[in-house]
């Protein structure tokens, strides 16, 4: 095809995306800068060919190879798409309206036995939001203002479809620290206490499940919905993630993952710097904010820039998440964290793993690299992908391009064009 010819469908291609596009079976991106994060590197002049939904191939130069939809990438860079590691999204709308949120537990009776699964909303407008940032999939995690412990957490694909759940029951969700003391009745210790004996009690509960079932064993303290629920975490299909700063917090999470054989997670970290080579030693993997530098609690005095670095530099998986003041409405913010990481030490190609490549090794999910046979979900950037001035002009979920129109856009249309048919109140 003619680089005349590719030009022109560039031009076209900017306009297309951000309306609701045709189907295309197969798409080739043409000389784009390629961050792979697989064996194959990273290619500074690149094709990418998509195929019925999968990658089909990646080169330095396809040749006359041709496709339904061609891209001109030259002077773009193409990444794995974006995954949110610690979001709410489809569960909540508004946080300060309760009626749009459907992932917070205010009853005392439900633990780990909740699932928020079904109250998942593929409709929600913060999905095409994120999605037009680059998320092509996310982590969805309840949150509690009753239990330590919140339930579990499912995997979705950005694409807005109703079956868009990849992963019904990916984790089980605690609180430790300073919020998972308050929830205990003030003590950490309480806290700690508490996540033993239900851990405890599930692993006796799984040695005697008929006689409990029957009555026939002693009373304990948790119902048997949350019993079952934690039955995963024991036998390491499902990981268990724990909130919790502090280090000497993480030592104890590291000692109770030991004891019990988790696959634990912890997410905040923010004092991980200082256990890091413990953390390494126990191949347990972090989920930060690596823009949170400010002590705003008693447990993040140590909290630094450089902490995604040092964590990396002594071993650890790295996963960076949204700010957390707004991790879901944000979550596509997450690059920015990863750009102020590689600022503050950590490797460039390392940070673009952190956002993608990690987040699925670390929650086992699907997507995150680009190679050929794999998931066909990438995003090609305008620019450094890691740079807040770059934006997503092509996202793709299943090998197709997805709609970048959502809310904001909108808005943006209705008053830069007013007289587009909006009424006489947006008309100069």
């Amino acid at each position: 095809m003619k680089m005349k010819q590719l030009l022109k469908m560039g031009v076209l291609a900017s306009v297309f995306f951000t309306a609701p596009v045709a189907l295309a079976e197969t798409l080739l991106i043409k000389g784009a800068k390629v961050i792979t994060l697989s064996d194959q590197g990273t290619l500074q002049i690149g094709d990418v060919l998509v195929k019925d939904g999968r990658i089909a191939q990646i080169a330095d130069d396809l040749g006359t190879m041709t496709a339904d939809l061609v891209i001109d990438g030259r002077g773009k860079v193409v990444t794995p798409g974006l995954i949110a590691p610690n979001s709410e999204l489809g569960l909540t709308e508004i946080g300060a309206a309760a009626s749009t949120n459907d992932g917070a537990i205010e009853d005392s009776s439900i633990g780990a036995g909740f699932n928020p699964v079904v109250a998942f909303n593929p409709h929600s407008t913060l999905i095409p939001f994120n999605r037009a940032g680059g998320v092509t999939r996310a982590v969805v995690v309840p949150n509690s203002q009753q239990k330590i412990f919140a339930g579990q957490g499912f995997g979705i694909k950005l694409t807005g479809d109703f079956d868009s759940v990849t992963d019904r029951a990916l984790l089980q969700k605690i609180y430790f620290g300073e919020y998972g003391a308050s929830l205990a009745g003030g003590s950490r210790a309480r806290a700690y206490a508490q996540i033993q004996a239900a851990l405890g009690q599930a692993k006796e509960y799984a040695d005697n499940r008929d006689a409990v079932r029957r009555g026939e064993w002693r009373d304990l303290d948790f119902s048997i919905a949350d019993l079952e629920s934690l039955q995963p975490l024991l036998s390491g299909e499902q990981s268990l993630l724990v909130n919790a700063d502090r280090a000497s917090d993480i030592l104890q999470l590291l000692a109770l993952a030991k004891q019990f054989d988790l696959k634990l997670i912890i997410e905040g970290a923010s004092e991980g710097w200082m256990v890091a080579e413990q953390l390494a030693a126990a191949r347990v993997p972090v989920v930060i904010d690596a823009m949170s530098n400010t002590p705003t609690a008693f447990e993040k005095l140590g909290a630094r820039l450089d902490n995604a670095a040092l964590l990396h530099k002594a071993g650890v998986t790295v996963v960076i998440g949204g700010p957390g003041y707004a991790g879901t409405h944000n979550s596509y913010l997450s690059r920015q964290g990863a750009g102020n990481a590689v600022a503050y030490g950590l490797p460039f190609e390392e940070g673009v793993r952190t956002i993608t490549a990690n987040v699925a090794q670390v929650f086992g999910l699907e997507g995150g690299v680009l190679v050929p046979g794999g998931a066909a979900e990438l995003v090609l950037w305008s620019g450094d992908p890691l740079e807040v001035t770059s934006f997503a002009e092509l996202v793709v979920i299943d090998g197709k391009p997805q709609s970048l129109e959502n809310r904001s856009t909108r808005l943006r249309d209705r008053y830069l064009h007013p007289g587009a048919g909006t009424g006489h109140g947006y008309k100069k």
